[in-house]
Formats: C-alpha cells, sequence, structure tokens
C-alpha cells in the first residue's frame, strides 16, 4: 500500500513539473516575440500598420515576415493567451497517462467551456 501511495505522489508530482515547464516555456516564447516587436517599433518609430492593428491571422504572419513591429506584438500575445490552453491538452494526456479519470474529465470540462466561450466571442 505505501508503494502504490509513493508512486502516485510521484506521478503527481511528474505531472505538475511538466505542466510548469509547458507554462514557463510558453510564457518565455510569448516574451521573447514581444520584446522583438518592441524593438521593431523603437526602429521604425511605427508598428507597420495604420491605426489598427489586424487580427487575423494571416495578416498576422504575413506580418511577421515583413518584419512590422505591430505583428511581432500581437503574436506574442496571442501565444500568451494560447498557453493556458496547451496546458490544458497536456493534462488531459497526463492524467489519461496516470489513468486519473475523474482530473481527466474536469480538463475535459474546462476544455469545453473555453471553446463555448470562444463561439460566444465569435457571434
Amino acid at each position: 500500500m505505501k508503494n502504490e501511495n509513493r508512486q502516485e505522489i510521484k506521478n503527481e508530482s511528474n505531472i505538475e513539473e511538466g505542466i510548469g515547464w509547458i507554462l514557463r516555456i510558453g510564457v518565455a516564447i510569448a516574451v521573447i516575440i514581444m520584446l522583438v516587436g518592441v524593438l521593431l517599433f523603437f526602429i521604425n518609430q511605427n508598428t507597420g500598420y495604420g491605426k489598427t492593428i489586424p487580427v487575423n491571422l494571416v495578416l498576422l504572419i504575413k506580418g511577421l515576415e515583413e518584419l512590422k513591429a505591430g505583428a511581432w506584438i500581437m503574436i506574442g500575445i496571442f501565444i500568451l493567451i494560447l498557453t493556458p490552453t496547451i496546458r490544458v491538452f497536456a493534462s488531459i494526456f497526463a492524467f489519461l497517462i496516470v489513468k486519473d479519470y475523474l482530473y481527466t474529465i474536469q480538463q475535459l470540462l474546462d476544455l469545453y467551456s473555453a471553446f463555448c466561450y470562444l463561439l460566444l466571442l465569435l457571434d
């Protein structure tokens, strides 16, 4: 019984550590991309767009290629927002591996509620 409890604690610790790294890496990548955007802004003294920066992903990727500061900053923000969603996906798989179905269902419900919220925003 003690061995089983130790294994569960080790599995939970590994899951928490992995999720922590996903969040750290996501935030670090987002910050680096936004810093590139800020540097481009200081170099060019503009965002590369007029008064509004597009939110269309295709236009933003094109703006990255054209070194537009606004596009770099927006993509950094997008990655920063996307990071917790990636954490939820990773948690689903991690909890499935350790056969913790209660938390798997909880993460699926979190993902479903985020998806529903996104659909409401798009209307």
